[in-house]
């Protein structure tokens, strides 16, 4: 081989007597070929084909370069999905670059098709007439209010003339003939509904930050910053969740640092989990009946109370407490080694109180709320399905696809209890299997 090979065709050649090149395969190197022949038939860039099979994060296959600028293209297989030979053609407007300009696919149609829309392409002009022409159709895509549609409908039938109908509502000619060939248009929101979607939008806000502000409260109790706090309002709403979310984010390991104590708990039940969590943080979801009864609703106001060091006392006739001053350290020990525990004690503990009822209902008195830094949650159905719309590809069952999770928010629409546990109980129905799953969830849920 000479040491300096003067012309490329000179250099293919020599190539060629060698026996390493190495393209794709005599299919593709054809197909390729065409293109390269169309495109400098068009664009006078004069490609050539580089003589080796070349490898790239897109792909291998065949590239040419330009003998007149930096341009180069490549062209692929195609996938065993896609029609045709090529699978796709790559450009790089600078061949030393490695990350490309754009590219087109055969996925859909045959390449074949696309080759003359890559060529125009490449002409930068050509692009950027293609840019303005959709900045143009975006300020001219008119939308339409209800009651204009019907003038100009009626004024249709009535035999006006499309761009006389233009001229006079100074609209694009291109709107009014989409509606006299019946083609969707842009409908223009009347005044009440865009305030109601501003209301509504209002509302998921307001609601997505009182769900974050829980969170972040709740950390700030787990650490020692304040004493309590009280979350009420309705049921599936994301309370609990953003509580433990907060605990586990805290660092805080579940009945180690803190208890959730769940359901119907008797008075001396909590009283005892307030002793046995004394310097610890205690959260106590949905035990709304310990307001009913005096001995708990004092419990609770003495747990609440914003002093660093609270007195709690049980002074009630019952084996389950033991007053220290009539027994010895020895069988104060084994007291509560059985579960007895001491009559009054001093409690340095944080508590979280969350309620499924209204504030009022929950501590009617104020008591409560007084010692305590409240949360509110009462967001109206149409509040709720929006943020659950939002949140849909975040909701459990995780594992579950979006489509199906779509399909059970649909269904939500007209459930008999609109919250974030019901769509969990729905999402287990169609899980499970369950053939008659929405009647089920109608029901039972």
């Amino acid at each position: 081989m000479n040491n300096k090979i003067l012309k490329y065709d000179q250099y293919l050649n020599e190539a060629m007597k060698t026996g390493s090149i190495e393209l794709v395969n005599p299919s593709l190197n054809k197909a390729a070929t065409i293109i390269a022949r169309f495109v400098n038939k068009k664009t006078k860039k004069d490609f050539k084909k580089f003589p080796f099979e070349m490898i790239t994060d897109m792909g291998s296959g065949v590239m040419f370069y330009s003998s007149k600028g930096t341009e180069a293209f490549m062209v692929t297989a195609a996938a065993a999905k896609n029609p045709g030979i090529v699978g796709s053609i790559i450009y790089f407007s600078d061949a030393a670059n490695a990350k490309s300009d754009f590219s087109i696919s055969s996925e859909t149609f045959p390449i074949v098709k696309l080759v003359g829309e890559f060529v125009r392409l490449m002409d930068k002009k050509y692009v950027a007439s293609i840019q303005e022409s959709m900045l143009l159709e975006r300020r001219t895509n008119r939308a339409f209010s209800k009651e204009e549609i019907k003038m100009i409908e009626a004024k249709l039938a009535a035999g006006m003339a499309v761009n006389k109908i233009a001229d006079e509502l100074e609209v694009p000619y291109s709107s009014i003939m989409n509606i006299k060939k019946g083609q969707q248009v842009a409908i223009k929101p009347t005044a009440a509904e865009t305030q109601n979607d501003m209301t509504l939008n209002d509302k998921v806000k307001y609601l997505e930050e009182t769900m974050e502000d829980i969170y972040e409260i709740s950390r700030r109790v787990a650490a020692g910053a304040f004493n309590s706090l009280f979350i009420s309002g309705r049921a599936g709403t994301g309370k609990t969740y953003n509580v433990e979310r907060a605990m586990k984010d805290e660092g805080l390991v579940d009945e180690e640092d803190y208890v959730m104590v769940s359901g119907a708990a008797s008075v001396i039940m909590m009283y005892k989990k307030f002793y046995q969590y004394r310097n610890k943080t205690l959260i106590f979801d949905d035990c709304d009946a310990v307001f009913r009864d005096e001995n708990g609703r004092n419990l609770m106001k003495a747990a609440l109370d914003t002093k660093k060091v609270r007195k709690i006392s049980y002074l009630k006739k019952t084996k389950a407490v033991y007053d220290p001053k009539d027994v010895s350290a020895e069988e104060a020990f084994n007291l509560e080694e059985s579960g007895v525990v001491p009559n009054s004690f001093e409690f340095a503990g944080r508590v979280i109180f969350i309620s499924n009822l209204a504030k009022e209902k929950a501590d009617p008195d104020g008591a409560i709320r007084s010692r305590s830094i409240l949360v509110d949650v009462n967001p109206d159905d149409a509040t709720l399905m929006e943020r659950m719309e939002r949140l849909l590809p975040h909701l459990e069952p995780t594992e579950m696809p979006l489509k199906e999770k779509e399909e059970i928010y649909e269904f939500m629409k007209n459930a008999n209890d609109i919250s974030m546990r019901t769509f969990v109980k729905a999402a287990g129905l169609k899980m499970s299997g369950l053939p008659n799953w929405q009647r089920a969830a109608t029901r039972y849920l």
